[in-house]
C-alpha cells in the first residue's frame, strides 16, 4: 500500500540540482559560465604566447575588463529590443492576427531587454565586490590549468593506472618548475 505522502506531488525541483528562479538568475548563470570561458582564453594567451607570469593585480584587472565587455555588449542588445519594441506598429492594412502577433513579438522583446538589464545590473554587482571577482577568476584559474593539465596528464584513448597518472603529475610539474625558472632567469638584469 502506498504511503499516503505517495499521492502527493514532490515538491518542485526536489531531487534535482538547484534550478534558477528566475530569467535573470538563469542569465547570469549563463553570462557567469561566458565569462569563466573568456577569462581562461585571455589567461591563456598571456601566460602562454606572450609568457607573461601570473599577477594577481594584472588578473583582477583582466576579470574587470572581460566583465564591462560582456556588461557593454548585453546592454547594447538590451538597447536594440527596446528600440525595436518601441517601433510603432503599422496596424492599418494588417489582419487581427498579424498585429497581435506584432504586439506579442513587441512584448517579448521589452521582456527580454529587462531581463538583460537585471544580468547587468547583477554583473556590476560582481564586478564591484572584490571578493566575487576575486571568486570568478578563481574558478577560471583552476579550469586553466585544469585544461592544461589534462592535455598533458590523459593520453588519447587511453585509461591511465594510479602510478602513471601519478608519473605523468610528476612530468607536469617538473615542467611547471622549469617554466618558472625559465622566466626567472628572463626575469634577470642584464649580465647577471
Amino acid at each position: 500500500m502506498p504511503s499516503p505522502d505517495a499521492s502527493r506531488p514532490s515538491p518542485r525541483g526536489a531531487g534535482r540540482p538547484h534550478l534558477p528562479a528566475s530569467p535573470v538568475e538563469e542569465g547570469v548563470l549563463v553570462a557567469r559560465s561566458a565569462l569563466r570561458l573568456s577569462i581562461k582564453n585571455s589567461i591563456i594567451m598571456l601566460t602562454l604566447r606572450d609568457e607573461k607570469p601570473w599577477n594577481d593585480d594584472d588578473m583582477i584587472e583582466l576579470a574587470r575588463r572581460e566583465i564591462e565587455t560582456l556588461m557593454a555588449e548585453l546592454a547594447q542588445t538590451a538597447e536594440r529590443l527596446e528600440a525595436a519594441s518601441a517601433t510603432p506598429l503599422r496596424i492599418f492594412g494588417r489582419s487581427r492576427r498579424a498585429a497581435a502577433n506584432a504586439r506579442q513579438d513587441a512584448e517579448h522583446q521589452r521582456t527580454r531587454a529587462r531581463i538583460l538589464r537585471g544580468v547587468v545590473d547583477r554583473l556590476r554587482e560582481i564586478e564591484e565586490d572584490p571578493a566575487q571577482t576575486h571568486a570568478l577568476l578563481a574558478v577560471a584559474r583552476e579550469e586553466t590549468l585544469a585544461e592544461l593539465t589534462q592535455a598533458r596528464l590523459i593520453p588519447l584513448g587511453a585509461e591511465q593506472s594510479e602510478e602513471e597518472r601519478r608519473a605523468s603529475m610528476d612530468a607536469v610539474k617538473e615542467d611547471l618548475r622549469e617554466q618558472l625558472a625559465l622566466q626567472q632567469l628572463k626575469d634577470l638584469p642584464e649580465g647577471y
